[in-house]
């Protein structure tokens, strides 16, 4: 966020007005504690190792002057000051915030989790930082992800890098009650706007993806004893064109050029993230193969017009 400072081009009048800028930014970013204050001042080379604590004070008190309101660092804070509200606030219009939204969504269907979580904090730190509470509401509500534990998508990551087994309660839209999971974690995927954990499960003997929205409680993970392999689904198909999108991670042109269409060859972690892909591509998809890959979409494509029709 910032860089170190050369004193010498620096006289006492500017060196408080930077520590305040400095300070302000660092409060919006997170909490601080004093300790943490004068070591990011010395860091950035704006304080002195036996410069007085009461610099810092002054500093606080200058930017409350301003307007900022910075909470005591008490036992209610954990010993940091918090900054609560301050005067420097964004206006951003909903007609702009409209233009962003169209932006995203066409972004959005080639971000991987990593890309996701990073809009997701983009969008809250321009939320904390915009003056009309309508557009704070809009902007928090342009992340996919505002409803997941970050922590948990993180652990998980984690698990996965490290080949891991983790087990853990989970609640399945199948049933009413919650199941005990043991799943060797292969990785976290983010689809149609959901955050899924593909990996293998110990139980059932099979590959499984499971919504992480879905799991509500983490006892514990270990290596894992062994690698099971995951063989992906394969699917062949013709589109007729591509969306805006293009093709994702897995899948790859084998023939074609825009006249006639692509042949594309996808692998998907199972048949659930296989046929939410080709249906997705709608009247433009033509599967090719496998056979009894064909027959189950055509089996949820009239299943889909029985409910549409009633």
């Amino acid at each position: 966020m910032f860089k170190e400072a050369n004193k010498n081009d620096l006289c006492q009048v500017s060196l408080t007005g930077i520590r305040s800028l400095v300070l302000l930014g660092l409060l919006i970013d997170r909490p601080l504690s004093l300790e943490d204050i004068r070591k990011e001042f010395i860091k950035f080379n704006i304080m002195e190792d036996d410069n007085s604590n009461d610099i810092i004070r002054i500093d606080l008190n200058t930017l409350r002057s301003m307007g900022c309101e910075i909470s005591r660092a008490d036992k209610r804070t954990d010993n940091k000051f918090v900054l609560t509200e301050h005067p420097f606030k964004i206006d951003v219009t909903e007609e702009e915030i409209g233009i962003l939204k169209r932006a995203f969504n066409r972004l959005k269907p080639t971000l991987n989790t990593e890309s996701v979580i990073k809009y997701d904090s983009l969008f809250r730190k321009l939320a904390e930082n915009v003056s009309d509470s309508c557009v704070k509401e809009i902007l928090l509500g342009l992340s996919p992800i505002k409803h997941y534990d970050l922590a948990i998508i993180n652990d998980l990551q984690e698990v996965c890098k490290t080949n891991k087994t983790i087990n853990f309660i989970y609640k399945s839209p199948a049933s009413d009650k919650e199941i005990e999971k043991n799943i060797e974690a292969k990785e976290v995927l983010f689809k149609n706007d959901k955050v899924y954990l593909c990996g293998f499960d110990l139980d059932l003997k099979k590959v499984v993806t499971l919504n992480i929205d879905r799991i509500k409680k983490i006892i514990s993970c270990k290596q894992s004893e062994g690698n099971n392999t995951i063989e992906k689904v394969q699917v062949k198909f013709k589109l007729k064109q591509f969306n805006i999108q293009g093709l994702q991670e897995g899948e790859k042109i084998i023939d074609g050029d825009l006249e006639k269409g692509f042949l594309v060859e996808g692998n998907y972690y199972n048949e659930f993230l296989a046929y939410q892909r080709i249906l997705s591509f709608g009247a433009d998809c033509i599967v090719i193969e496998p056979e009894d890959f064909k027959e189950g979409v055509i089996k949820r494509l009239e299943k889909m017009k029985e409910i549409y029709n009633g």
